[in-house]
C-alpha cells in the first residue's frame, strides 16, 4: 500500500477478511489463487473452515459471517481484492 499507514493496511485486511468470510465463491477463488503461487498453498483441507464451515464453525463465528453486518466493510476494498485474485497474479500465503 504505497503511502498507506498501519491503519489503512488494517482496514484493507479487515475488508478482505469480511469479503472472504461472507462469500464462499470469493473464498474459493482466493484459495485457488494461493495454490497457483510458488510452492502452492497446500490442500484446500487447510482452509476447510473458510471454504466449508461446519455447524460449530458457524455458531462460533455467527456475527463474523453475518452478511448484513459485514457487507459495508467487505465492499470497501472488494475491487482491490478481486484485482489481486485475477488471472496472472501471484499470491503468497
Amino acid at each position: 500500500m504505497p503511502g498507506g499507514g498501519t491503519a489503512e493496511l488494517t482496514g484493507v485486511v479487515a475488508g478482505w477478511a469480511a469479503g472472504l468470510l461472507t462469500d464462499p465463491g470469493l473464498a474459493g477463488l482466493a484459495v485457488a489463487a494461493l495454490g497457483e503461487g510458488e510452492g502452492g498453498a497446500g490442500s484446500s483441507a487447510e482452509f476447510r473452515r473458510l471454504l466449508a464451515p461446519d455447524d460449530g464453525d458457524r455458531r462460533a463465528a455467527a456475527l463474523l459471517r453475518h452478511p448484513d453486518l459485514l457487507a459495508p466493510v467487505a465492499e470497501l476494498h472488494l475491487d482491490q481484492l478481486l484485482d489481486r485474485l485475477g488471472p496472472g497474479r501471484t499470491l503468497a500465503a
